[in-house]
């Protein structure tokens, strides 16, 4: 069996992490008293519910603020896993870093990359 390797781009701390464009409305993560015991999952963990859900390979993890729309449905911070897919496409995927619920998924391909529920 081949080793997976990611790259995982964690080195920052949330507070220093940059805003995306139009979120400066947003307070500093750094005085939000309820992100002071946030966890966000683990990144393996990440990995295989992206993996359960798709199949390819995963080659890039990280760590990013939520967009502004993801702000506003209360998401704290955001995992981004680039996939790529058998068919040699790339998925851009975007999940809850607390709960892993799936938010956002671009990219050509997606449908074939899809597995069926029950299969992995």
């Amino acid at each position: 069996m081949r080793a997976l390797s990611l790259l995982i781009l964690t080195a920052l701390p949330v507070a220093t992490l940059p805003m995306p464009g139009g979120a400066q409305d947003m307070p500093p993560f750094a005085s939000m008293p309820e992100l002071a015991d946030f966890r966000p999952m683990p990144p393996r963990q990440v990995v295989r519910r992206v993996t359960a859900r798709y199949a390819g390979r995963p080659i890039a993890i990280e760590l990013v603020p939520p967009s502004p729309s993801e702000w506003d449905m209360g998401v704290q911070l955001v995992y981004h896993v680039r996939l790529l897919t058998e068919a040699r496409n790339l998925l851009d995927i975007r999940l809850d870093a607390r709960d892993g619920r799936f938010l956002e998924v671009a990219g050509r391909g997606q449908l074939t990359a899809r597995r069926r529920a029950g299969k992995g």
